[in-house]
């Protein structure tokens, strides 16, 4: 495997290698929380070789033992002499971890949340990040909440510290309401105020902005210069590998370059790279630069994966493994669509999507195994990933991945499959948005498919009064000692209500090309009232080309990813509606929608240069990770 440096924005060059072991979980100690320590073993096939034309002087040495760990969070300018306490729970509840979103505020102290708290200018801003009570309806009101931040600034001013951080809640507010730009501006001006204050954890810090800069850069469609903070990324990563070679011996304290970080930031160039090529013209790309791009995700990928066996390895990793396995099913999501829109070889990104649902399966058998409790926010952000995979398989089956989608009619087994897997993805939405299926006393619709029409019926249901029963009896129970539960944003349910405007989609498709029209338009128009619930964001009035205040009855286009599912649920109902006698003005009135958005605001960067070519819908699932993701316990 190899992480390639890259020299210019558009090429991915290799030179020599540097080896660096990805593997062997020895002497890991409870010092190392979740650090993973590693040492040099002899099959090349265990190593991650790390190119760098400026250490190609070092071809066959190897860094010291520590070079790969687990995360970066604790990697400091002044590491801290107590690392076996782990960090307290956040004050705030855990922010939604989507494709979309940044969270900026989850660098924030607890000490620093209480004292901003005490501010009703500040906390009327963390309510509507955080509280089911405060969601705003109206584009006014975020105006209103900006109009507090800047006043709770003035007040702030002589506490550094306090003033520096309402910019990130600025960050993460601006960015849930799709406007990068000020986003952006409002990074810039946190970075400046926290380089002039002396921190711990400086390097950590500046990582994680760097990330965070980076994909505000590709939601907002300027991929040039998400490009090249990812290659800064890189050159970073480097110039810590030499300093390594140069000492040859490293104290306790120190670790070296973050798997996930490393991940991270090569999925990154790939991503980057995909998005220009898919922009400027995917004709044009060259066998080269498509291969450039699938290498750079591939090695993300495989490096994940390779790290998660040697963290299977020691139970002490078992956290860490859950970590690494999340990060590979997001990679494996994102190389199945690199496959799909620059070869158009649909066989292998099904293959890579399976692959990504077989990881997320065998992450709850290992947790069952090693009688590892996996948190809440984590179940659910795996169980997200699944039903994009799913939706991802759905939708290539049924030929809607590109804008020439198909007219014909499919073969009834493809029919079947794409049937089943739209399925699957809408029945996770429903249990994300509402609760599983089983504690609301539904079926989990498994009834459905033939196999399982043997199944002995007595025996299931008495199975789900036993599980019913169980999860009640410990409801009830009062365990002093027992830790609360991690509070979730109530955004995650917004955002999956959105995002299922895709899955509910897929299935009136297949419900037309199985000639049940009138069923079809029912769940087009459930799915054209999802995409358009999400309560933060720009919108657009149907019927109109102009940006207007949300009034509960537009796109909202927080987001290119929620802003291209309502797209795509647009244009497929049109083709619904264009089949159908007399029903040629909802098409048109539905292309026009389509049109707006693909036009509009944060779409600029997204919409293909070539003329009347659509980016492909299949793009809503890229996720450009990164270490902050994984921060939260």
């Amino acid at each position: 495997m190899m992480i390639r440096t890259v020299q210019s924005r558009v090429r991915l060059r290799g030179h020599h290698r540097l080896l660096a072991s990805a593997s062997a979980l020895t002497a890991a100690d409870a010092a190392s929380g979740h650090h993973l320590p590693t040492t040099t073993r002899s099959t090349s096939s265990s190593h991650v070789k790390l190119t760098s034309p400026s250490l190609s002087h070092h071809p066959t040495t190897q860094p010291s033992r520590s070079f790969w760990s687990s995360s970066s969070s604790q990697e400091d300018d002044e590491p801290s002499k107590n690392t076996a306490n782990k960090s307290p729970a956040s004050l705030l509840p855990v922010p939604p971890l989507t494709p979309s979103n940044i969270s900026a505020t989850s660098l924030l102290s607890n000490s620093t949340i209480t004292s901003l708290q005490s501010l009703p200018e500040i906390k009327s801003a963390l309510d509507i990040l955080y509280s089911t009570n405060n969601h705003p309806t109206t584009n006014t009101s975020i105006e209103q909440v900006h109009s507090n931040l800047q006043r709770a600034r003035d007040i702030l001013q002589s506490i550094p510290e306090l003033h520096s951080s309402t910019y990130l809640i600025s960050m993460d507010l601006y960015t849930l309401s799709g406007q990068y730009d000020l986003a952006l501006e409002n990074l810039a001006r946190y970075n400046h105020h926290s380089l002039q204050q002396k921190k711990r954890n400086k390097r950590t810090l500046l990582l994680h902005l760097q990330f965070l800069k980076a994909k505000l850069y590709l939601l907002s469609g300027q991929f040039t210069l998400a490009l090249s903070e990812y290659e800064d990324l890189l050159d970073v990563m480097e110039q810590r590998v030499q300093r390594q070679l140069k000492n040859q011996q490293r104290s306790e304290v120190q670790r070296g370059v973050s798997v996930i970080e490393g991940a991270a930031t090569l999925s990154g160039v790939g991503l980057t790279k995909l998005l220009l090529v898919l922009h400027q013209d995917s004709t044009t790309a060259t066998a080269a630069s498509a291969n450039e791009i699938i290498e750079a995700i591939e090695t993300s990928t495989e490096m994940l994966l390779e790290s998660r066996r040697d963290a299977l390895r020691s139970p002490k990793h078992a956290e860490l493994a859950i970590d690494l396995g999340i990060a590979a099913s997001i990679s494996l999501t994102n190389l199945g669509i690199a496959h799909c829109t620059l070869l158009g070889n649909k066989v292998k990104s099904i293959e890579l999507w399976k692959q990504g649902l077989d990881m997320l399966d065998t992450i709850l058998g290992d947790a069952m195994n090693t009688a590892m409790i996996i948190p809440r926010h984590k179940f659910i952000w795996m169980e997200s990933i699944r039903a994009r995979l799913h939706c991802d398989i759905a939708c290539l089956l049924l030929g809607l991945e590109n804008d020439d989608a198909t007219k014909k009619q499919l073969e009834e087994d493809t029919l079947k499959h794409a049937s089943e897997a739209a399925k699957k993805g809408l029945d996770i939405y429903d249990e994300l948005i509402n609760g599983a299926k089983i504690l609301r006393g539904e079926s989990d619709g498994s009834d459905d498919n033939a196999q399982d029409g043997n199944e002995d019926d007595d025996n299931k249901k008495e199975w789900e009064r036993i599980l019913q029963e169980e999860v009640k009896k410990k409801q009830a129970e009062d365990d002093e000692d027992k830790p609360p539960e991690v509070a979730l944003s109530p955004l995650w349910i917004d955002y999956h209500r959105c995002e299922s405007a895709r899955a509910l989609g897929l299935v009136a498709h297949c419900y037309a090309q199985a000639g049940a029209a009138v069923t079809s338009e029912g769940l087009f128009q459930s799915a054209l009232d999802a995409s358009s619930s999400y309560p933060l964001g720009q919108s657009l009035r149907s019927n109109s080309n102009v940006v207007v205040v949300d009034d509960g009855k537009g796109i909202a286009q927080s987001s290119p990813n929620l802003g291209l599912i309502a797209r795509d649920v647009r244009l497929w109902y049109a083709m619904l509606c264009n089949n159908w006698e007399k029903r040629k003005g909802d098409a048109d009135r539905l292309l026009a929608d389509a049109q707006t958005i693909d036009e509009d605001m944060i779409f600029q960067g997204y919409s293909s240069e070539e003329e009347k070519k659509r980016v492909s819908g299949m793009i809503c699932s890229l996720w450009l990770f990164s270490p902050l993701d994984f921060e939260r316990k």
